[in-house]
């Protein structure tokens, strides 16, 4: 669920400015058939490339992440602690800087 709520935000906010999958892909420098994968939550972005979309689309994160989903602070808080054992160390600290700014 998480990918498809990331998937339409990310198309929403690119034809909102007025932008094709390939302008988008040559601006965060992808091929464009990956910015298609996005779309359609057949794949999920590098913390570098999200830094990159985030720059290219004039954004803050919280606009690529805002979710309806209805969680408490506490699912919230559990969600994260599962979800940042699986990243890199380097993804960690991107994480990080992403969530100081928001």
């Amino acid at each position: 669920m998480f990918k498809e709520k990331f998937a339409k935000n990310l198309r929403d906010i690119r034809k909102s400015r007025k932008l094709t999958q390939e302008q988008l892909a040559e601006l965060v420098g992808v091929d464009f058939r990956y910015i298609s994968l996005l779309e359609n939550a057949k794949s999920f972005p590098s913390c570098d490339l999200i830094e990159k979309l985030v720059k290219a689309l004039n954004i803050n994160y919280s606009e690529l992440f805002a979710f309806d989903e209805d969680l408490s602070r506490e699912e919230i808080e559990n969600r994260l602690g599962e979800l940042i054992k699986f990243i890199s160390d380097k993804n960690l600290k991107i994480l990080y800087n992403i969530a100081k700014e928001i």
